[in-house]
């Protein structure tokens, strides 16, 4: 256990070589540099030699970053570039805010997420499993940017019982973060909890435990959910590392002063030094939370914990037991030398013997001629009536199934009981769970409204008319469906031209990181070795930069469009479709088909692309599906902070964030776009349960 973590641990210095590298070397390629976020054009010559040589803006961007982690070494993470502030100074400051919200929307999520799982998992079937099935993806669509705004408009400015956007009223300061906070973690976990416990109920040694007279509700707590409890740490373990790693959203709604609002502050500002060090801190942390959650697993489950026993340990145990098996004396083999020996009878003679005492059998219960050859003599063999009579029914039972099958009515039974194909029988689950099938319906009515946006001219929904500002949601004279915005524009017409920007956005990132993500995790999972570690240290270095503080500094460094948008989103999937797909070539790469084509000369890349990868595409085409809603509440996400499409593109996240700063007066500014995210995400979202299902041979059942 201790070389584990020493070795887990001592991982962690590459990790962070690179992100900081990549981080560095990203902020350091924004066009532009801190003496222009300065705005100090109108400094003489001398002094803005000064500053470039201050800041060594004069070096070469490899000397500043050698400068920057020769500090690190010695515990240094430096001063910002705007303030002067010690940059370590500020993350210690922030951190335990950061610790106490994550901590708190862990115990809310987890004490409601659980209970709710093993409720639903006990009532398979019933209202409250389709209640708690529909509340888990509901809470997976909802952005928590539009979440956290609606519980601000409701408990804050109409009712008045929590503060808003403020730090300094103590716990009720806290309630709604914690409680925006949880909502992903609490639908990740109930239905990881649901999922588990539906298997682990079917287990017989709960029947077992139930027949000797063990309490239900011990029959539940202590040995289903024991044996369910590695997934449901899983998930809750990977939100609490996302939580700790800064919800720059969460903490950006509610102005609330921890390490992911700072982070976006400093990307925002161009101070390299504090969003490349905050990047750093909060790298280490996410690695340490996953670390702890993998510890965990030991305390848990005891097969793995003696999975992280020394290798040293289990060289000494294997050599024992071999030396004791060597030296003891056999009983068995001593017993069977003092017996009499018998002959050996060989495997032939047993079945000669076995096969002539057959042909005796039948010899002497069939009255033959000796004489006789042997046709003439099966012909003489006498047929009882009823012999005769099976023997007739039966022909005529095949002749009548022949004659049935080549008619009409046959052929018709023959197609409905013919075997269909993989592509049908997708589509045979899909018809059948409505889920899948609402999923579906939602997805065609916003593709048809997708392909309406191109019917409605760019100026309409960017012209101003002062005339409908703030005009509220009518259906009349003027007809405004959605009201009309801060500008008087149409937000219906708004809303409908979004959906070519979110639409564009989500398929566009899934395809970029399924194209790198499929081609490197299959390369990966089936050369293996070198190749294998290559990939995957880089896919773990990505991973280990918090998706939304990518996504940013990205953006930052390329600028704001819809293509940078598109690459930054995709950029944090990658890791995800790499891993997916490795996983998917290893159960796949050893069977003999494969064998099959190396055999007759088939190059490896056409044996990757040809052979093996499309028969592993089932888990990534699940991936597909289930991480378009999620491309789509980060691009929005994203939008939202000001890094995603730039004004006056009516993309949802940015309407969403023009509409809060009248939230009090014209709610409906913010609450149709983010309706129409919400609605979009849940039907993806449900179409990926669907086919999740249908690709799931347990599931299917």
């Amino acid at each position: 256990m201790i070389r584990y973590i020493l070795n887990r641990i001592l991982l962690l210095i590459p990790v962070i070589l690179v992100v900081s590298f990549i981080v560095f070397g990203l902020m350091e390629l924004a066009p532009g540099s801190i003496v222009d976020v300065f705005g100090m054009e109108d400094l003489s010559a001398e002094q803005r030699a000064e500053l470039i040589a201050r800041y060594n803006l004069d070096k070469s961007m490899f000397y500043r970053y050698g400068l920057y982690m020769l500090n690190l070494l010695q515990g240094d993470l430096g001063v910002s570039d705007i303030t002067g502030a010690s940059v370590w100074g500020m993350f210690i400051d922030r951190l335990p805010n950061t610790l106490i919200l994550a901590f708190a929307a862990l115990i809310i999520g987890a004490g409601v997420a659980i209970p709710m799982g093993i409720i639903a998992a006990r009532r398979a079937g019933s209202v409250i499993d389709n209640a708690v099935t529909v509340f888990a993806l509901a809470g997976m669509s909802m952005p928590a940017f539009w979440l956290g705004l609606l519980l601000l408009l409701l408990f804050s400015l109409n009712l008045g019982w929590f503060p808003g956007g403020r730090f300094d009223a103590g716990l009720r300061s806290l309630i709604l973060p914690a409680i925006c906070a949880s909502v992903m973690l609490m639908a990740n976990t109930v239905r990881q909890t649901r999922s588990n416990m539906l298997e682990v109920l079917k287990a017989d040694y709960l029947r077992t435990a139930r027949a000797k007279g063990v309490p239900e509700e011990v029959v539940i707590q202590k040995h289903a959910l024991g044996n369910a409890w590695i997934p449901i740490i899983t998930a809750m373990g990977s939100s609490l590392a996302v939580q700790l790693a800064g919800s720059v959203v969460v903490e950006q709604v509610f102005a609330w002063p921890g390490i992911g609002r700072m982070a976006a502050e400093a990307v925002r500002s161009r101070d390299v030094t504090t969003a490349t060090g905050t990047v750093i801190m909060t790298a280490i942390i996410y690695v340490l939370v996953l670390l702890v959650v993998d510890i965990l697993y030991a305390f848990v489950d005891p097969r793995i914990k003696a999975q992280y026993m020394s290798t040293g340990k289990k060289r000494k145990r294997v050599a024992a037991v071999i030396g004791s098996d060597v030296g003891a004396p056999d009983a068995e083999g001593q017993a069977d030398a003092g017996a009499p020996a018998t002959a050996s009878i060989p495997a032939s003679s047993g079945k000669q013997q076995g096969s002539d005492a057959e042909e005796t059998a039948l010899t002497a219960s069939t009255p033959v001629a000796a004489s006789a050859p042997d046709t003439q003599a099966r012909a003489e063999v006498p047929v009882s009536a009823e012999q005769e009579k099976t023997f007739v029914t039966r022909t005529n039972f095949a002749e009548t199934l022949k004659d049935d099958l080549t008619g009409a009515d046959g052929m018709l039974a023959t197609k409905r009981y013919r075997k269909r194909s993989q592509m049908h029988e997708i589509f045979h689950h899909i018809r059948q769970n409505k889920g899948a099938m609402t999923g579906l319906i939602i997805l065609g009515i916003v593709v048809l409204t997708f392909l309406a946006s191109y019917l409605i001219d760019f100026h309409s929904v960017t012209d101003i008319n002062a005339r409908l500002r703030f005009h509220r949601p009518s259906m009349s004279e003027p007809l405004l469906p959605f009201g009309a915005d801060h500008f008087g524009r149409d937000m219906f017409l708004r809303v409908i031209y979004g959906t070519r920007y979110t639409l564009g956005i989500g398929f566009g990132s899934v395809a970029l990181a399924a194209i790198f993500g499929v081609t490197l995790g299959a390369i990966s999972g089936y050369y293996g070795r070198h190749v294998d570690n290559v990939i995957m240290r880089i896919s773990d270095v990505i991973a280990s930069i918090p998706g939304m503080l990518l996504g940013m500094v990205i953006v930052t460094v390329m600028g704001q469009s819809i293509q940078n948008l598109i690459l930054a989103v995709a950029a944090q999937s990658i890791p995800v479709y790499i891993r997916m797909t490795r996983a998917s070539i290893l159960t796949v790469r050893n069977n003999e088909f494969v064998e099959a084509a190396r055999a007759i000369g088939l190059s490896n890349i056409r044996i990757v692309f040809a052979q093996v990868l499309p028969n592993g595409l089932s888990p990534v085409i699940v991936t597909i599906s289930a991480s378009l809603g999620i491309t789509i509440v980060v691009a929005a996400s994203l939008s939202y902070l000001g890094f995603g499409v730039p004004v006056p593109h009516p993309e949802w996240g940015a309407m969403i964030s023009e509409g809060k700063e009248f939230a009090r007066h014209a709610p409906h500014l913010m609450t149709f776009p983010g309706a129409f995210i919400m609605i979009t995400v849940l039907a993806f979202n449900l179409l990926g349960d669907g086919l999740r299902d249908a690709l799931d041979p347990k599931l299917k059942k």
